[in-house]
């Protein structure tokens, strides 16, 4: 077993899903009553004037929210984000490197259930090109997500089976305890 409050590292990645925005007053999905059901392919070709209701809906609930202390906490860090957010809060704390796989509520170019996710390749380039080594030890910072998407998954596979990272989830209260988890290991 390793012991935890030993280790540093010399390099974060950080897999983002929306128990890392909550804190700023985004809802996960889930907490949204029927929300998931309609962001998909069928339902915008079966229910157009609905989907364009929940789009808007979804854009509103997202516009005026700002980065709470874990989004801050990972930009000042310098951490690459990959999230499956759509909130842009990310950007707005000052992260340089995000690839949002799910598109931006801003941009208008949200993914649907159906659909392919962006930035796969540039993904599993950014995984690949921090592999962890004796002289370089990686952390993947899972943040906000219950892992219970198939994509989450293969992410966190991947970067333990192939990139040799130590895994780090942080399922709740992530305002506090991604700056905490930060500022202990960062070497």
């Amino acid at each position: 077993m390793i012991d935890e409050s030993k280790l540093k590292f010399d390099h974060f990645v950080a897999l983002t899903g929306a128990g890392c925005s909550k804190a700023s007053g985004i809802p996960t999905f889930e907490e949204v009553d029927g929300l998931k059901q309609k962001l998909t392919v069928d339902y915008k070709k079966s229910e157009p004037e609905k989907f364009k209701v929940a789009m808007e809906a979804l854009k509103a609930s997202v516009r005026d929210k700002e980065p709470n202390d874990a989004h801050l906490a990972l930009a000042e860090y310098d951490v690459p984000i990959i999230t499956m957010n759509v909130d842009g809060l990310h950007q707005k704390a000052g992260s340089k490197v995000v690839y949002e796989l799910h598109g931006s509520a801003a941009e208008d170019n949200i993914v649907l259930y159906g659909e392919d996710v962006h930035y796969y390749e540039e993904v599993y380039d950014l995984l690949n090109a921090n592999v962890g080594t004796p002289d370089n030890h990686v952390c993947l910072l899972i943040i906000g997500t219950s892992l219970q998407t198939q994509l989450a998954n293969e992410l966190k596979g991947y970067a333990m089976m192939f990139c040799n990272m130590y895994i780090k989830e942080i399922t709740m209260d992530a305002e506090h305890k991604v700056r905490e988890f930060l500022e202990r290991h960062h070497a």
